[in-house]
């Protein structure tokens, strides 16, 4: 889920606001970056910490199902643990999100809005470009006698 559609303004923006013509832009106060930065911080750790927490739930449910003889009593209780600990971490990613949209005032969130459309326009210009791709020119056919021509001809 991070990183990803619509959330894509408030995971980034502590990373954003490193510039300090952005947060002159937007009109974000010492106060507030440091303090964005500082929930960005602890929104990440507490992520890794709930990311690896249900990996090893997941571990320790294929250790239940390759058994000799598989616990269902034991593999349902696994499977709900798993189940808990998605759905934490989902519950904490948009609390996270909307934390982050609540440290922004409604006109800087505005014009974090227009900045981040502003930054969106020119990328749609540079896949028209000459090679037809932003891939440089992969899956674009050479043109013609492109082939045929050597440095020494």
């Amino acid at each position: 889920m991070r990183g990803r559609g619509a959330g894509m303004r408030e995971f980034g923006l502590a990373r954003l606001l490193e510039n300090p013509d952005v947060r002159q832009q937007l009109g974000v106060t010492a106060d507030q970056a440091a303090k964005i930065r500082q929930q960005e911080s602890d929104f990440r750790k507490a992520e890794i910490r709930n990311r690896a927490d249900l990996e090893i739930k997941r571990m320790d449910l294929n250790d239940l199902l390759s058994a000799d003889k598989p616990d269902r009593a034991a593999i349902d209780g696994k499977l709900q643990e798993i189940s808990v600990a998605q759905l934490a971490l989902e519950k904490s990613a948009v609390d996270y999100r909307l934390t982050m949209r609540e440290a922004l005032t409604p006109a800087q969130h505005q014009k974090l809005e227009q900045l981040m459309r502003q930054r969106r326009q020119p990328e749609a210009g540079r896949n028209a470009g000459p090679r037809g791709s932003r891939g440089g020119g992969r899956g674009v056919a050479p043109p013609p006698n492109a082939q045929s021509q050597t440095p020494n001809q």
